[in-house]
């Protein structure tokens, strides 16, 4: 099915390649425009037939020390944290874990390479200092390879919108002995831009499991630099650069001494130069995850990435064509036995404008590894503008997850001769602008993942076998300017996820956040934000147990000192509703966080 499907595609691709006459041609970008990475050149927005939510500057500051709420108040995102802020915490996109979600600091995977399976921890992830946050939903493998088959969250440091200089700073003090703050400089220039980040946040915290009453503790210091620097007309030259340092004490076997210290270090490095027709660009970048568990079975685990990318963009007969070769290498140490694997991978994008109205991608790639084989994926994405502000888009795209090193080759639980599990994606969304302030849209997705790699719970080891998940459902949101003073947002999804008849955990069936943002005075604010969670179940060993429902009101109040600077006050669970989001876990009641923050 797939090999038919990819025969069209290229089919497809040949006529765009040789018969278009409408020309693409590439653009100085413009800052006060929004680019995504939705592709293997970033793309305005309003081009892409991706589904693509975008959080700004503005709005990550509603949670200055914690980026799980924000996230958890998107459509189809459902957030997991196994106590309070810094303990491990997962995402459910579109009803699929955190094994199928993809993640990049300023372009770079810092996913740890020694976990059983791929993954990032989201737990003490902070949006202070970040620019925007991208959510790249549904199967995106053709453009970022494996652990997309959800999708993918894009973390961006600058995004420049503004030549000049600029200074933001923020302090918040709360509940449990809370203290975070963040300092940001950022500088543009017609020629390139620079910033740095500098977060630190402290927490006595509470007791992650609701079986003891031990506060568990948690601290982390990160620093960002991103740098973009035109040589001449020729020639733009880039870095990034991030460390972070954490310590983390948790609930296991131990709780009294359970804890953990965790580095991280990443970075990258690109070259951006035209010759003749073609402009070229060619990146490495690398990460490294250092991390000891005072407690564990194993204790320490060093994992190491490293990718080299060269990527080719051009205009062929009025089309946008992107193609591309990239090498990558992923290395687990564990308690000083080492594993790694590399993969080759060949990619391709093809943008096409269908006069004013329409744009369409379509890409692929080819990934080959020594270790687990090969694989193809691909992604049609379609984008069509309509009379009356209302959009369209259609998505259809194939994933893979490979195999972990853990997988491959731990000497019990694994197995040598696992292949990628696979995946199809079909999606189909609308967007309707009411008018300059309000809008409304919906999407319906299906997502099918086979070839599972599983823990068997009666074997004890990883297995894979002809088993699937599917997960569909329902996005829908709206902005809706009720007043001058009163905006109303909702973000609802409903979503169906399961491998055989086998609930996925962690996923509600019904999903509904309402915000509801309050100009009060001239300088004084309000934000009400209610999340309602139905048909919940997690796991039980060995079996699935159905887990409460709950309501979470939080709100927070701003007022504007001066125009540069802010005083807010946040509160969160007002109702200090008892639940939970992994079974036996606290979530920590009622909390107040307070602070100042300014920008000049």
């Amino acid at each position: 099915m797939k090999g038919v499907i990819m025969n069209k595609i290229l089919s497809v691709t040949g006529l765009l390649m040789f018969h278009a006459s409408t020309c693409f041609a590439q653009e100085a970008y413009d800052l006060g425009e929004i680019y995504v990475s939705a592709g293997l050149q970033d793309i305005n927005i309003n081009q892409t037939g991706s589904s693509v939510k975008v959080l700004q500057s503005d709005e990550l500051k509603t949670h200055v020390f914690d980026a799980v709420n924000i996230l958890d108040s998107q459509s189809g995102i459902a957030m997991s944290s196994s106590g309070g802020v810094g303990s491990q915490t997962g995402i459910r996109l579109r009803g699929l874990s955190q094994s199928y979600v993809a993640v990049r600091v300023d372009g770079v995977d810092i996913s740890d390479p020694t976990g059983t399976q791929n993954s990032y921890d989201f737990g003490g992830i902070m949006p202070s200092g970040f620019d925007q946050i991208e959510i790249l939903k549904g199967s995106q493998s053709a453009i970022y390879g494996s652990e997309a088959i959800g999708g993918v969250i894009n973390f961006k440091t600058s995004t420049p919108k503004k030549i000049g200089k600029k200074t933001d700073t923020n302090v918040t003090l709360g509940s449990n002995n809370t203290l975070a703050a963040n300092f940001k400089y950022t500088q543009t220039q017609e020629l390139g831009s620079y910033a740095v980040s500098i977060s630190n946040m402290s927490t006595d915290g509470f007791s992650a499991k609701s079986d003891n009453d031990e506060a568990d503790p948690y601290s982390k210091t990160e620093i960002r630099f991103v740098l973009d620097q035109s040589i001449n007309e020729q020639l733009i030259l880039g870095a990034t650069a991030l460390y972070s340092d954490e310590a983390i004490d948790y609930d296991g076997f131990n709780h009294e001494t359970d804890h953990i210290d965790r580095t991280r270090s990443a970075g990258s490095m690109y070259a951006s130069f035209d010759s003749g027709s073609i402009t070229n660009k060619i990146t490495r970048s690398f990460s490294k995850t250092d991390r000891y568990d005072l407690n564990g079975w194993n204790k320490s685990f060093i994992g190491n990435r490293d990718v080299w990318n060269y990527t080719g963009q051009t205009i062929l007969n009025g089309a946008n064509v992107t193609f591309g070769y990239e090498e990558s290498t992923e290395e687990a140490n564990i308690d000083g036995q080492t594993k790694d694997y590399k993969e080759t991978a060949l990619v391709s994008e093809i943008l096409y404008t269908l006069g004013k109205s329409s744009d369409i991608s379509l890409a692929a790639r080819q990934t080959s590894s020594e270790n687990y084989g090969d694989d193809t994926t691909f992604r049609v994405a379609a984008i069509n503008r309509h009379e009356g502000e209302l959009t369209s888009r259609l998505v259809l795209s194939s994933g893979f997850r490979a195999p972990s090193l853990y997988e491959l080759f731990d000497s019990y639980y694994g197995n040598s001769t696992f292949t990628p599990e696979t995946s199809l994606n079909a999606e189909i969304g609308f967007e309707k602008k009411l008018n300059e302030s309000s809008n409304v849209s919906a999407t319906i997705f299906n997502n099918t993942v086979d070839n599972l790699i599983e823990f068997n719970n009666d074997t004890f080891v990883y297995e894979q076998n002809n088993g699937s998940t599917e997960t569909s459902g329902l996005e829908f949101s709206s902005n809706m300017r009720l007043s001058n003073t009163i905006n109303l947002n909702a973000n609802y999804t409903y979503t169906t996820s399961e491998t055989g008849n086998v609930k996925a955990v962690r996923v509600p069936k019904h999903d509904l956040v309402l915000q509801v943002e309050s100009q009060l005075s001239e300088k004084f604010s309000s934000l009400a934000s209610l999340r309602v969670a139905r048909d919940i179940e997690d796991t039980v060993w060995p079996s699935n147990v159905k887990m409460p429902n709950y309501e979470v009101l939080d709100l927070s109040f701003t007022y504007d000192i001066n125009g540069k600077s802010s005083a807010y006050l946040q509160v969160q669970n007002v109702a200090d509703e008892k639940y939970e989001t992994i079974k036996g876990y606290n979530t920590g009641g009622r909390q107040f966080f307070a602070g100042i923050r300014a920008s000049f």
